[in-house]
């Protein structure tokens, strides 16, 4: 059968959606058998993907953001289909490991005749993730960010959530256990990556590969307010691998776990848990990427 378009209405401010008339030409254009379905609540993008995959759908795009995504992944996973996506949110950071492309028409035709490829995926308390799962700091930026856009959009409420974390943040003390390699420490975060990118564009793994089989594992150790004010750039830039207290590890299973709750962010969704268990699930997910 054919393509199942899911969009997020809602997402990047009404960008998906302004996306939809593009898709119907360019479909209609290459007489492509297709069909659009609309997200109206939270986790339906999986319920529609599980349809389509069930309804013989061999390609089902996301069309939103990372958030989306992940709900549509988790609706195809274990299926025949393969899954594609069309950024329309506001981060937009796992097409970045997949397709350089930043054309919208020539995005949308990788999605409709782009080869199809196995990648890996993370499982996360049961549920599985595409990108990147990180506990600690950078969650409760998404939390603080969150916040900051009821005044504040885009790039300046993730300063706003930033800067506000940097000063409240309270280092909880956590123990980290990669395969047989167990770590104890107050954290400043830790990113389980199978992707490369995640938070607009931050590169906290930079050679993750999302088919080897592995997680790519960056820990930080507790760093003064200082010295977090020099690191968040670095970080962004994948720059941070020489500073003294940033650690990284490869590994299939990880583990964090606490006294305490940790604010954990999952392709963009927060978690609270006192333990959080990472498995990577190899070549897992059909992705469609460019045409060659």
């Amino acid at each position: 059968m054919g393509i199942l378009f899911i969009i997020n209405p809602v997402a990047g401010k009404g960008k998906a959606e302004k996306i939809v008339p593009i898709i119907q030409e360019i479909c209609e254009k290459c007489n492509i058998d297709y069909k659009i379905l609309h997200t109206t609540k939270p986790k339906e993008g999986t319920e529609l993907a599980k349809w389509g995959t069930e309804n013989g759908y061999e390609r089902i795009i996301s069309v939103g953001g990372d958030g989306t995504l992940n709900e549509v992944m988790n609706g195809v996973v274990g299926s025949q289909s393969a899954i594609g996506v069309i950024p329309g949110g506001s981060g937009n950071d796992f097409i970045k490991s997949i397709n350089s492309e930043k054309d919208l028409e020539r995005i949308i035709l990788d999605n409709i005749y782009g080869e199809i490829n196995h990648i890996d995926l993370g499982k996360c308390n049961g549920r599985y993730f595409i990108n990147v799962a990180s506990g600690g700091m950078d969650a409760e930026v998404l939390i603080n960010t969150h916040r900051a856009k009821r005044i504040f959009s885009g790039s300046m409420a993730y300063l706003v959530g930033l800067i506000n974390t940097i000063f409240t943040y309270r280092f909880k003390r956590v123990k980290v256990k990669i395969d047989d390699l167990l770590l104890e420490d107050e954290l400043t975060l830790t990113a389980v990556a199978n992707g490369r990118y995640y938070g607009g564009g931050m590169l906290p793994a930079p050679m993750a590969d999302l088919r080897d089989g592995y997680f790519d594992i960056c820990f930080i150790k507790k760093v003064s307010k200082t010295k977090m004010l020099r690191l968040f750039p670095k970080f962004i830039k994948g720059e941070h691998e020489k500073i003294k207290e940033v650690f990284f590890y490869k590994g299939k299973h990880v583990e964090l776990s606490s006294d305490e709750e940790i604010a954990v962010n999952i392709d963009g969704e927060l978690e609270l848990s006192k333990r959080i268990e990472f498995e990577i699930i190899p070549k897992a997910l059909s992705v469609i990427t460019k045409i060659k």
